[in-house]
């Protein structure tokens, strides 16, 4: 029987597109190299602040931003958050957010896994 994984955490951030070469940088200081990057759009608290977007309709109320998601062991989470929101910082509102969750299973694709026998699946 293999020893248990050790705890681990989701880190999932939504920063501002032009930001993500610099969090990338700070991530890979740190070691964390697998970074699930996708583009999406927003809308929050920065619906009053759009002076740098041109606006041509309510679509366009939905701005671009970049997710990141990755899974660090659990004792980094807290080094990792911190990076992200450093680097991502330009000091206006709606430079992102970053959460985290913990995973109680993420078995490979590739590796058959029998139902009931991850952690955390019911029997």
């Amino acid at each position: 029987m293999s020893p248990p994984d050790p705890p681990r955490s989701r880190v999932v951030a939504v920063i501002r597109a032009l930001r993500l070469d610099a969090v990338m940088e700070r991530l890979h200081a740190l070691g964390q190299g697998d970074v699930l990057v996708e583009q999406v759009r927003g809308y929050g608290r920065q619906k009053d602040h759009l002076g740098s977007y041109t606006l041509t309709g309510p679509e366009e109320l939905f701005l671009p931003k970049v997710r990141l998601e990755f899974v660090v062991p659990s004792g980094d989470v807290a080094a990792c958050m911190q990076a992200v929101a450093e680097a991502a910082r330009t000091g206006r509102i709606g430079d992102g957010k970053v959460f985290a969750h913990a995973v109680n299973s993420a078995p490979a694709v590739g590796h058959a896994v029998a139902p009931g026998s991850a952690p955390g699946s019911a029997p």
